[in-house]
Formats: C-alpha cells, structure tokens, sequence
C-alpha cells in the first residue's frame, strides 16, 4: 500500500472530512456523478454541487479497491447511487492482480463481421480461461443498437439514435463499446475477487457514456413537463418564484438554465423590494404664503390723511 494511502487510512475522521471538503471544492472537475442537489439556505431551492459524502463514498471505495483517492476519483462513477468501475480501471486491476487479460478485435462495423473476444486468464488457475465474445448482434439483443445492416452500396452501418435522431454512442464508437461489453462480461466471470463484486461499468448500469468513458449527463430528448421559463417569467414575487423553483426540482428538471433564470428574478425582485421600502414617496411642498408688499410715500400720504379726516 502507498504512503499516500496509509495516511488516508490513518487519519481521523476529521481529517478525512477535512480533506474530501477541500476535494467537493474543486467544482467542475470533478465527474457530475459525484454532484448532488443541495438547498440554498438564502432561496430555499435546490442548486447541483459537488457533495462531499458522495467524495467520501468514492474514496472509501477506492480504498477498498487499493486505489490512490484521485484514481479512485477518476476511476468510479456513480450510476443511481450505485458505484460502478471504468473500464480502463477494471482492466487495471485485474492485470496489476496478476492476472492476464487479452482482448482481440476481427473484422470491421462496415464489413458487417466485426467481433470482440476478451479472454482472462487467473494466474491461480491457468487452465480455464473465461472467454466472452461480443458482436452486433449482441447489442442488438441488449437493445444497444436500433439496426445494423448494409446500405445500398453494400457497406455495414450500425445506426443508434436519440429521439432527436442524433448519433449515441452504441452507433459512432461501436468497436470501443463491444471491448468493453467482453471485459465486463468477463471480469463478472471470473475475477468477482479483484473488483470486490463492482464488476458494472457506467454503461451498463443505463448511463450514456462517451468515447473518452466520460458519463454524459444531458439528456438532450427529455422534453420538460413545463415552460418553466415562461413561469419564471409570470412570477411577479419571491414565494411564486420558489415555487417555480420547487415544482421544478420536484419534477428533476430544475436545470442550470432555469436555476439562473429564477435567481435573477429573485434577486431583481429583492432590489424592488429595497427601493420600495428605502426610498419614501416625497411629502408634497405647501405652497409659500405671499410676503407683505413694502408701503410706497403714497401709502403713508394715504394713511395720514384719512387720520386727519378722522379727528376733525
């Protein structure tokens, strides 16, 4: 075991929440599967951040497995709660166990022949090697694939399409995915011992996962069950906008978009409602009383003789 795992194993459990709160803040570069919804003290709404409990989970995995935290971090992805293994990480292990793997591709997709074996031999019992084989064929029995046949000019094509007739993966990486398909097939045959029982990748477990094993999170078919951002939009206070918020969350469709669509609105509806309170509607000016007129030479001549003629 290395160094830098001892010290894992070692440390106090503080120290390793300590230490996964320091990895949940890398943010985006960490895998979506380790994400989670978590509330907003300020707005009452969920938003999607990395979870430190999910971290701890895939390093405590690791560690069962033998794994460095960062491989394990790169290596496992979460799947509906469930930790599954890459690939290329399963291949690892069972190589670095001893144990032989050897994988053969024949044929081509556009030939219509193309086939992948993966053959694992246990060093502890070389004379029965687990041999799984995968074809196009297979994929089309799993429901991987919609069709694979030729076109008019003979060739081979396996097609694989989202509802919005865009290529998945099963249609443009067909080669890669078949190798995968043996390997698991295999390491779930015989070599349960090595991978604790995680003998399940990614793509297995129903998750759409690219060329590079990365799982791809969007779901470009899903239609939402409403217009949310006209809802946004209609809201004219807070409560309807958490609301929006909620019933959205709810439904699991409270995307980035519509997260930053509501938090502007709230925040807009915040500043509203600091003008309206701060600033208070101006008290009318009365109108100035006229200031008396200064007496003219004629005034006083005026005055002094309506005396006189008073006194007579």
């Amino acid at each position: 075991m290395s160094t830098a795992i001892t010290q894992y194993v070692n440390a106090t459990l503080e120290e390793k929440k300590s230490y996964v709160q320091m990895l949940a803040a890398a943010g985006d570069l960490l895998p979506s599967g380790l994400w989670a919804n978590t509330k907003n003290p300020e707005t009452g709404l969920m938003e999607n951040r990395p979870s430190p409990g999910k971290v701890m989970l895939i390093v405590e995995t690791g560690l069962m497995l033998g794994l460095h935290p960062m491989a394990a971090l790169r290596g496992i992805d979460v799947i509906e709660g469930n930790p599954t293994l890459k690939p290329s990480l399963m291949s690892a292990l069972i190589r670095q166990a001893g144990h032989t793997l050897r994988i053969e591709q024949t044929g081509t997709v556009e030939g219509g022949d193309i086939s992948v074996t993966c053959t694992g031999i246990r060093s502890d019992d070389p004379e029965h090697p687990y041999v799984y084989t995968w074809t196009p064929a297979d994929a089309l029995r799993a429901g991987l694939l919609d069709s694979y046949e030729p076109d008019a000019g003979g060739v081979w094509r396996g097609k694989a399409r989202s509802k919005s007739n865009n290529p998945k993966p099963w249609e443009s990486y067909m080669p890669r995915l078949l190798r995968w398909r043996s390997l698991s097939d295999v390491a779930s045959a015989g070599f349960e011992d090595v991978l604790m029982g995680m003998h399940y990748t990614a793509e297995e477990m129903g998750a759409v996962v690219n060329e590079r094993e990365e799982v791809e999170t969007v779901d470009a078919d899903l239609e939402p069950t409403e217009d949310w951002a006209a809802l946004v939009a209609e809201a004219t206070t807070k409560d309807e906008l958490l609301e929006v918020g909620k019933r959205a969350d709810a439904l699991g469709e409270y995307t980035d978009q519509i997260r930053t669509l509501v938090l502007t609105k709230v925040g807009k509806l915040g500043r509203d409602v600091v003008i309206e309170e701060t600033i208070p509607e101006a008290e009318p000016v009365p109108e100035a009383e006229p200031e008396p007129a200064t007496p003219t030479d004629a005034d006083y001549e005026a005055q002094a003789a309506a005396e006189a003629e008073a006194g007579r």
